[in-house]
C-alpha cells in the first residue's frame, strides 16, 4: 500500500485538468470552461473529504498460534467492529510481520456491526518477528483519493529454527579445574526461562518486565548452576557463517538442545549464543527455542568472542560448540579447555563451496561438520553412538 501523497494518479489528472481548464477559460473569456473547472475542484473535495475522515472501527489482531516452526501455518485473525452510526465501505488494512507487508481485505461493516478476518502469517523465515500496527486503507467511490492511517498495536510472533531428530549429549560428572569430579554445590543458580507464577514462589523472583508486558505475574525460573550439564555455544561471527550456512548453524544448535530437553533433562542443558542480550528475557523470551529463534549474526571477525563465550559458561559434563568455517586458533584454544568440560565437540557449517569438511578426533575433543543441518546431526548422532570421548 503506497503511503505517498493522498491524491491517486486519476486524482491527480482531475487536478490537473481543472487547473487547465480555469486558465483556459479566464484567458478566452470561456464561463463554461470556469464552470467546469470548478465541478472538478468540487468533486475532488468531496472525495478527499470521505478518506480524510477517520472511520470509526477498532481494529483487534488475534494470532493463533505465538510460537510455530519455520515453515508450519501460522494464522491471524482480524476482528472489525464499527463503533460509528454509518456503514464502512470495504477497507484494505495492511498488517506488517516483521519487514513483509500482508494484505488483509475487508468488507463492508454496517453500523454497530462486526466482521472476522482470518489471515495466513508469513513463516518462510525463523525470528523474532513483530506483527504491526495496522494500515488502514480508504479510497473514495471515484478512486481520486487514497490514504493509509495507522491502526492497533504490536503483537509478536516467535518461528523457530527446525529441530531435527537428534541423540541426547553425553551427561556425566562435572569436574573442577584439576580434573576432579567436584561435589555439586548448593545456592549457585542461573536463568532458565520464564513462567508464570504459582502460589509459593518467591516474589523476588518475579520478573516485573515481563509482568507488566503480558499483564499476568511472570517469574525467572532458574536451574542449579552446578548440575552436571551439556553446553551449547552458537557461534553468531560473520565472519565464519553466510547467511544460509547460520541458518543450519541454528537448526544444528536446536537440535541438539532440543535433544537432552526431551530427555527430561530441562535444567541439564545451558545454551549460549555469541552476542546475545544480557538479559533474554527483556524481549519476551521465556524458552530455549526462543533464544535461537532470535539469534542473529554478529559483525565480528574476532575468534576470542567465541572462547570468552565458552568461558562463562559453567564447566560441565559435556560442550557442544556449533561454529562455521575451519578456524585453527578456535579448535587449538577449545582443546585447552578440555579439563574443564569432557567430551568437547565442534560442530562445523560450512557451504558446499569449501569443499569436504575436515574431521578430527583427539581424546576428549572431536570436530564434525557437514554442508547443512540435516548432514551436520546425522554426523553428531553418528559419533555419539560410536563414543564421543574415546
Amino acid at each position: 500500500m503506497s503511503r505517498r501523497g493522498p491524491l491517486s494518479a486519476s486524482g491527480w489528472a482531475v487536478l490537473g485538468t481543472s487547473v487547465v481548464l480555469a486558465g483556459v477559460g479566464v484567458l478566452l473569456g470561456y464561463s463554461m470552461l470556469v464552470a467546469l473547472s470548478v465541478g472538478g475542484v468540487v468533486v475532488l473535495a468531496l472525495s478527499g473529504v470521505t478518506v480524510v475522515l477517520r472511520p470509526g472501527v477498532d481494529l483487534v489482531r488475534r494470532v493463533v498460534a505465538e510460537r510455530v516452526t519455520v515453515g508450519e501455518p501460522a494464522l491471524g485473525e482480524l476482528v472489525v467492529r464499527n463503533t460509528g452510526r454509518f456503514a464502512v465501505p470495504e477497507l484494505l488494512v495492511v498488517d506488517r510481520v516483521g519487514d513483509q507487508p500482508v494484505e488483509v481485505p475487508v468488507g463492508r461493516v454496517r453500523a454497530g456491526g462486526r466482521r472476522q478476518v482470518p489471515y495466513r502469517l508469513p513463516t518462510h523465515r525463523r525470528g523474532r518477528l513483530v506483527i504491526g500496527p495496522f494500515l488502514v486503507g480508504r479510497r473514495d467511490p471515484l478512486g481520486l483519493f487514497h490514504r493509509a492511517q495507522p491502526h492497533g498495536g504490536t503483537d509478536v510472533l516467535w518461528v523457530h529454527p527446525r529441530v531435527f531428530p537428534a541423540n541426547q549429549v553425553p551427561v556425566g560428572t562435572v569436574p573442577d579445574y584439576e580434573g576432579r569430579a567436584e561435589a555439586v554445590k548448593a545456592g549457585t543458580t542461573a536463568f532458565a526461562a520464564l513462567r508464570d507464577y504459582v502460589p509459593g514462589d518467591d516474589p523476588r523472583r518475579i520478573h516485573w518486565r515481563s509482568t507488566a508486558r503480558v499483564g499476568r505475574l511472570v517469574v525467572r525460573d532458574s536451574v542449579d548452576t552446578m548440575e552436571p550439564t551439556a553446553t551449547v555455544v552458537l557461534d553468531t561471527r560473520s565472519s565464519v557463517f553466510d547467511p544460509d550456512s547460520f541458518e543450519h548453524a541454528v537448526e544444528v544448535a536446536a537440535s541438539v538442545a532440543q535433544a537432552t530437553l526431551d530427555a527430561g533433562r530441562s535444567a541439564g542443558v545451558d545454551v549460549r549464543v555469541v552476542g546475545e542480550p544480557v538479559d533474554p528475557a527483556d524481549s519476551g523470551v521465556t524458552e530455549m527455542l526462543d533464544r535461537l529463534a532470535a539469534a542473529a549474526l554478529i559483525p565480528d571477525s574476532d575468534p576470542l568472542r567465541l572462547v570468552e563465550e565458552v568461558d562463562q559458561a559453567r564447566p560441565g559434563a559435556a560442550l557442544v560448540v556449533v561454529t562455521g568455517a575451519d578456524d585453527e586458533l578456535v579448535t587449538a584454544a577449545l582443546a585447552e579447555r578440555r579439563r574443564r568440560f569432557a567430551p568437547i565437540v565442534v560442530l562445523r557449517v560450512v557451504p558446499a563451496a569449501h569443499g569436504p569438511v575436515a574431521t578430527h578426533r583427539r581424546r576428549g575433543l572431536a570436530v564434525v561438520g557437514g554442508h547443512t543441518a540435516r548432514d551436520v546431526v546425522s554426523a553428531w548422532n553418528l559419533l555419539v553412538v560410536g563414543g564421543v570421548g574415546r
